[in-house]
């Protein structure tokens, strides 16, 4: 029986086909056995299952097949691929040293240097997925896991609120700022808003 992260998958794939078809188009194929495991010997650590289970549903996106503008993932993230997501982290591991911990894989990129991360630690101090910039470290919003950011974007793209995104840190006295999805020209866009200030 799939798992909940191919059937929340399967539903926004199909928002997508029918609501952003040109973002569905770019979608890579799934990846295979091999690609999973070349991507879990570079990273040298087992792959967590939720991340496993989606790149099993779609391998992300490259500029590889020539693709360009497949902002998918709230807030505005692209998803890499399995050899995008080895490279990027070790890259960022290498030019960040201290401040990338060995438990983080990036795993979507806004291509102006930060990255949506999925944290592997059992406890994670942050959030299993949270989005992190060389200036800021961890910032901005948060899930619990791959399973909430998924059911997060499905209800935006149905317009509807699961909030289930909380702030970094946790004493930030803002909510995480509101999103909304746009489709323009068959492609999709988060148009991000401004979060209420909550007196402290």
């Amino acid at each position: 029986m799939p798992g909940s992260i191919t059937l929340l998958w399967t539903q926004i794939a199909e928002w997508l086909r029918k609501s952003a078809p040109l973002t569905f188009e770019k979608l890579n194929p799934p990846a295979d056995d091999q690609a999973l495991a070349e991507l879990a010997s570079e990273l040298g650590t087992e792959l967590p299952l939720d991340l496993v289970e989606l790149l099993q549903n779609f391998n992300g996106s490259d500029d590889g097949r020539g693709v360009t503008g497949i902002i998918l993932l709230p807030p505005g993230y692209y998803m890499m691929d399995s050899s995008w997501i080895a490279r990027d982290t070790r890259q960022r591991a290498s030019i960040w040293g201290d401040a990338w911990r060995p438990t983080w894989i990036a795993f979507g990129s806004d291509l102006c240097g930060g990255c949506l991360v999925l944290d592997t630690q059992p406890q994670p101090l942050y959030g299993r997925i949270f989005e992190f910039n060389k200036v800021e470290g961890p910032f901005g919003s948060a899930w619990a896991s791959l399973n909430d950011l998924l059911t997060e974007m499905l209800a935006l793209l149905e317009g509807r609120a699961a909030g289930l995104a909380h702030r970094i840190p946790y004493n930030y006295p803002r909510a995480p700022d509101p999103l909304k999805a746009v489709v323009q020209d068959g492609e999709l866009e988060w148009e991000r808003g401004i979060g209420d200030w909550i007196p402290g």
